[in-house]
């Protein structure tokens, strides 16, 4: 009678095993595989912003090139992010933003032996506009004050802005760059390869694929109302 007992106890036990089984094969089929590339750049950005990107509070970057280039260019689709120490005016950040990257806004990359790299950015459009509108019509996007657009657009008038949509993923390990002098300067990207090594293998989106995809339809529907011109990637 014991043995028939077991036998019954054994038979119900596979059936919720088998489940456990199946909800485990679902959810792994239903996880975001990082994209399959090979990252050899590092684009250089202020520190607080790439924290608001591998945050997931932002998504979008405005920029335009340095001193050293004629105009910005997307010379990657999928790279580092290098934080800088370029901007020291907090004014630029929304208010409450500077707190919550405080450790950031005291970074100096140039006293540092290495920098830690935590996240890989990947461009999922590209748009260019002269538009100062860009700012408040993204507003839900991005950390930045009127004061910060107003500034980049200043900054070499006859040059438009080109506005980046990002994918952060988070590494499974983050990469610690050694620090060259020769990779500060008024240029916007670092030339990574034979520094370190990305393995994008485990890495993770810093937004779900929904929510990142209700913010993609969002920036879209913002840019065409303030006339940005999508560039090719």
């Amino acid at each position: 009678m014991l043995q028939s007992v077991r036998g019954a106890h054994a038979g119900a036990a596979r059936p919720r095993q088998q489940a456990k089984r199946d909800v485990a094969s679902r959810a792994l089929a239903g996880a975001e595989r990082p994209p399959a590339v090979r990252v050899t750049k590092a684009l250089k950005e202020w520190a607080p912003a790439i924290d608001a990107l591998a945050s997931g509070e932002q998504t979008v970057l405005f920029r335009k090139g340095g001193i050293k280039e004629p105009t910005f260019k997307p010379e990657a689709t999928s790279f580092l992010l290098f934080p800088t120490a370029f901007h020291t005016d907090q004014q630029l950040l929304k208010p409450g933003v500077a707190e919550r990257y405080a450790q950031a806004l005291q970074l100096n990359p140039k006293a540092e032996k290495s920098l830690t790299l935590p996240c890989v950015a990947e461009v999922t459009g590209a748009w260019t506009t002269f538009n100062p509108a860009v700012l408040t019509a993204t507003d839900d996007l991005h950390v930045w004050t009127e004061q910060f657009i107003e500034t980049r657009l200043k900054w070499r008038a006859k040059q438009p802005i080109t506005v980046l949509e990002l994918r952060t993923w988070r590494l499974a390990r983050p990469l610690a760059l050694p620090v060259a002098e020769e990779m500060f300067g008024c240029f916007s990207w670092v030339d990574v390869s034979g520094l370190v090594e990305v393995d994008m293998a485990g890495a993770v989106p810093v937004l779900e694929a929904g929510a990142f995809a209700a913010r993609q339809q969002r920036l879209r529907q913002a840019l065409a109302a303030v006339g940005a011109e999508a560039l090719e990637l």
